[in-house]
């Protein structure tokens, strides 16, 4: 082997030494990234265990606060419901009780003398008593006269209206004196029948105001 194949075998080897140091080195490197980047994560991962542990835990506390607001919301429903029923209870019981007392004054104005001055309390049972006790007077066979004739314009009947008047009236003792809307509804402590029977009150109630209040 000449000099000049030397000089090119020496330079091959030294190309393929300097090759292989740099591809040594390469691996060095690549291996020490790899082991960084293990390690970080290794080192990471209580971090992100305890991270993740904290967001279930606010994750679970959002459910059950939600779960909370669910069934408060459905207790305030209920409640609200029942607060309505009670409403709705409440403001016909006092229209009905007021309709009662609207008639028995009424009624009184329309049958007593003119220029009578009506008290308050047992108002149709002095009525009553007043028209029996004066029936032989002008005054109080004119009274009789009316009360027989309103009686047989609307069917009262002395045994069951009656009875049913006075339930109406204990409707309104608990509470105070709306203007009353006859329309609404009566209240559901009623049979069929003694509804029937509110309705005409009801109505002698409204007719007797027209003649009160033309």
């Amino acid at each position: 082997m000449d000099q000049t194949d030397l000089r090119s075998r020496s330079a091959e080897i030294r190309s393929r030494m300097y090759t292989h140091i740099r591809d040594t080195e390469t691996i060095k490197r690549k291996v020490g990234q790899k082991r960084g980047r293990r390690e970080l994560r290794e080192s990471t991962i209580p971090s992100l265990k305890r991270s993740l542990t904290g967001t279930k835990r606010r994750a679970d506390g959002m459910t059950r606060e939600a779960e909370r607001t669910v069934d408060r919301i459905g207790r305030l429903e209920t409640q609200m419901t029942d607060m309505q029923n009670e409403f709705r209870e409440t403001k016909a019981a006092l229209h009905t009780g007021q309709t009662a007392y609207n008639f028995e004054m009424d009624l009184a104005a329309y049958i007593y003398p003119p220029g009578t001055v009506i008290r308050h309390g047992r108002i149709f049972t002095r009525l009553m008593d007043w028209l029996r006790d004066n029936r032989n007077t002008p005054e109080g066979r004119e009274g009789i006269r009316r009360w027989e004739e309103l009686k047989i314009r609307f069917g009262w009947s002395d045994n069951t209206h009656k009875s049913v008047f006075f339930k109406m009236l204990r409707c309104r003792q608990a509470y105070a004196h709306p203007i009353v809307n006859y329309a609404l509804q009566t209240s559901g402590n009623f049979t069929r029948t003694e509804a029937r029977h509110v309705e005409d009150i009801r109505q002698m109630t409204i007719w007797l105001n027209e003649q009160h209040n033309p």
